[in-house]
């Protein structure tokens, strides 16, 4: 199943928060001005003179050395050798990577470390709270999200919070080590055997509003999740749930 679309205008809208300058200079690549724009070594090819031009108004980059350029989230898919979806992540954050100091040339990953919503050493009722803890705040930061809540009449912020309700999109993964690493393969083997996970490495419930159910005790019993986006194949269903036999109550005081 593909990512769930980033609605457009919140790619605009981080197009234009951290500028692309703060991203050069951050890897300590010397700017100064000629004109309009600011030039500079371009740190992603050999080269002796200035090829790097970046316009601070449009907050786009341009190498006339290498050709290559765009926007914010176009520096960092080449500065730091990520995925277009784990770009979007760092600068929703509002990270501004550092490496590579005084202007050397990038010709090696070094994945910048989103921060972890687990702790990986605790145990499975924790590591459930904290993942549909990180859940509930993507739904609040995802207006996709929060628009598809309102469209079935359910648009009580208050609500939301009370329920823990929340959205899977598939960037959990981005803020774990790789699963080639040894933590990164251990968090996903114990995220699998909760249900969080599946074999194939991808989130159980990608794509989905999720609706954690407790017990009396605030332990995580069940999970629902709902398909936000209606999918014209009939092998993907609109309804997941943990593995297992269902149980629990959504509304428990009620």
């Amino acid at each position: 199943m593909a990512l769930p679309r980033i609605a457009p205008e919140e790619l605009e809208r981080l197009k234009m928060e951290i500028p692309i300058q703060r991203l050069a200079e951050a890897r300590g690549i010397k700017l100064k001005p000629q004109g309009k724009d600011l030039v500079g070594l371009c740190p992603f090819h050999e080269e002796k003179t200035e090829s790097l031009k970046i316009d601070p108004v449009k907050n786009v980059w341009h190498c006339f050395g290498c050709n290559k350029g765009g926007s914010n989230i176009d520096w960092v898919i080449e500065a730091e050798r990520v995925s277009f979806r784990h770009a979007v992540e760092i600068l929703r954050e509002g990270t501004i990577p550092t490496g590579s100091p005084s202007g050397k040339l990038i010709k090696k990953a070094d994945v910048p470390k989103l921060a972890s919503p687990v702790d990986f050493c605790a145990d499975d009722q924790a590591l459930f709270h904290q993942v549909i803890d990180y859940y509930h705040r993507t739904l609040k930061q995802n207006p996709e999200g929060l628009a598809y809540l309102e469209s079935r009449g359910l648009k009580n912020s208050q609500m939301i919070d009370h329920f823990k309700i929340g959205y899977s999109n598939r960037t959990l993964g981005l803020r774990l080590p790789e699963g080639t690493r040894k933590s990164g393969a251990a968090i996903r083997e114990r995220l699998q055997k909760l249900g969080l996970y599946r074999h194939t490495g991808r989130e159980h419930f990608n794509g989905s509003i999720v609706f954690p159910i407790f017990d009396e005790g605030n332990n995580v019993t069940e999970i629902y999740g709902r398909k936000t986006c209606p999918n014209p194949d009939p092998r993907i269903q609109p309804h997941t749930y943990l593995p297992g036999p269902h149980k629990g109550v959504f509304n428990i005081q009620g």
